[in-house]
Parts: C-alpha cells; structure tokens; sequence
C-alpha cells in the first residue's frame, strides 16, 4: 500500500529544503529521502553521487541519449521530461522532486503534491564548468552526500589534466556535431561542456560562429565545408533514418572531411549534462585524437523530438 505521509510532515519536508536544511524523512523511520528529478543532468548527478533516483524522466531517451551513468531498475520513469506523469507521481510521491527552469511550466500542480525545487547549470550567470560545479555541490548538501561530491570534482580535474597533457599540441580543428535530420546538425560551440574542453586543451573549434543559449547553432551540412581541414566527430545516436540517409547524400559525401576519412563517430554522451558527461566526452575527444577515424555501423536509435 502506497506510503502517504501527513500534511505537517510534508510541510517540515518542505521548510528544511528552503531553508537549506537537511532532507531527511521527517517522519521517523530510517529510509533516505525519495527523490525524483526531471532534468537527465541532475539525474546523472544523482546517480554518480551513489542516490539512487525514485523517479526520473523518460529513461528510454536517456539511456540512448546520456547513456551513463546506468540508472538503477529499480527508479520509476515518471513520463516525458516536459510532461511529468501528475496521476503517477500523486499515487506516492517522493519527498522532493528536482527539476530545471527548462521544464518549470508544471511546478505550480507539482507543488500541491510534493516539494519541488529548481536546480540545473545553464539557467545560471556562471560558466558552465563553475555552474556544474555548484549544481553538483548543491545536490550533495541535499542529499547528504559531500564526500562523494568532492571526489567526483576530483576526479573530474584529473580527466581534465591528463585530457590537457593527452591534446598537446593537436593542430588540426575539429567539428563537434549532432545529427538533427540527414540535412542538418547541431555545431558545438562556446558556453557548454564543449567550449569548457576547447579552452582546457589544445583542441581547436572549427565553429566560430555564434551559438543560442545551449553553446550550438543548427546548420545545413553543407557549412562543414568552411573549414575543409577539419576534422568532424559526430556524437551519436543518429535521429531516426539519418544513417541510411547519409549513404546517398551527396552533400555530405562531397564534404572534404568526409572525402579525406577525417570523419570520427563517439558513442552517446550528453553535451548538456553534468560531471561524468564531461568526463566521457574528454576521453572520448582524447580518443579520436589518437586514433584514425573508422566507419560507423552503429545501429539507428529513436530521438525526443524536444529542445535539450
């Protein structure tokens, strides 16, 4: 039988995470407290913390688009990151519910069920790796978890250095893309996870063109031809029948990098997430620099049709 906590005891729960106090149960047992969250960045750092997630969003897309870290069997899939599932989540619901000034629409309903607070690293006036930073700390203070924290921040720093030591003296620029259909992609460039790896290494950004609030721009494949020596890497998954597409596309054939075999294909990471995103991406940027570029024979995955 679903567990339904008092109204005094959800009131305290609520008070103490405003007021930046512990989010220990109210009541008396034992258990950690339930937590949900909407944004697959909090998510990550959750689970990279040792939380294991009540409820999460659409964990189909993140298992193709984040990919890692795994998320635990037993976390519920709470819906769509823009439509949380209200009927599931007021059956039982956790004792906080994280999400982002991205999927904030709801939080009024939301907040008759549950206590509900915003937390990411975009919506902020920092960088993105201080803003990461924070989000992971302020995460581990409401968890309970600083120690963690502190040693993924660590560990996140070596990645980093010996990323920088690994990219010393790379000279040929490189274009960081997403598929969006088989005509169009998604250019990395300043103001995110990528632009925070170009200025720690010596990797250069083949994109320097202007970039929305989420540090891409969408262009035509074409405009990959700007720059004929660079070097093109392709973070999968591909959006649904792009693949089979690109066999017969003749822009994308007759790009110089392509021609050239200067083409690379890394596996799913989350150019908008958190710390082991970041770590995943340097490994797999140290990777390409280090080794030819091979045909991908990947298979296709499905895509949310929505904005990061």
């Amino acid at each position: 039988m679903p567990r339904v906590r008092s109204f005094p005891a959800l009131l305290a729960l609520a008070v103490a995470v405003l007021l930046g106090m512990s989010t220990a149960p109210a009541d008396a047992d034992s258990k950690p407290p339930r937590i949900a969250a909407a944004n697959w960045t909090v998510v990550e750092t959750l689970v990279a913390l040792g939380v294991e997630p009540y409820a999460v969003s659409d964990i189909p897309n993140y298992n193709a688009w984040v990919k890692a870290p795994a998320i635990p069997d037993s976390t519920l899939d709470m819906g769509l990151r823009n439509e949380p599932n209200l009927e599931l989540l007021a059956q039982d619901p956790p004792d906080l519910l994280l999400t982002s000034a991205l999927f904030s629409r709801d939080n009024a309903r939301l907040e008759r069920l549950m206590p509900v607070r915003m937390i990411d690293n975009f919506y902020t006036d920092r960088p993105y790796y201080e803003a990461t930073l924070a989000m992971t700390r302020e995460i581990a203070r409401l968890t309970g978890r600083q120690p963690q924290a502190e040693a993924l921040i660590a560990e996140t720093d070596a990645v980093l250095a010996h990323a920088a030591r690994a990219l010393r003296g790379a000279k040929t620029p490189l274009y960081l893309v997403q598929f969006s259909d088989a005509q169009h992609v998604r250019v990395f460039g300043q103001g995110n996870m990528v632009g925070t790896l170009f200025s720690r290494t010596g990797l250069t950004n083949a994109w320097t063109g202007p970039t929305n609030a989420w540090g891409y721009a969408s262009i035509p494949i074409d405009r990959l031809a700007e720059r004929p020596e660079a070097r093109i890497v392709v973070i999968k998954p591909y959006p649904r029948g792009v693949e089979e597409a690109l066999g017969d596309n003749q822009i994308w054939q007759h790009l110089p990098a392509v021609r050239a075999g200067r083409v690379s294909f890394i596996d799913p990471v989350w150019p908008y997430g958190g710390l082991i995103s970041l770590q995943r991406l340097a490994r797999s940027l140290v990777d390409v620099a280090t080794q030819p570029p091979t045909a991908d024979t990947s298979l296709v995955s499905s895509v949310e049709g929505q904005a990061p």
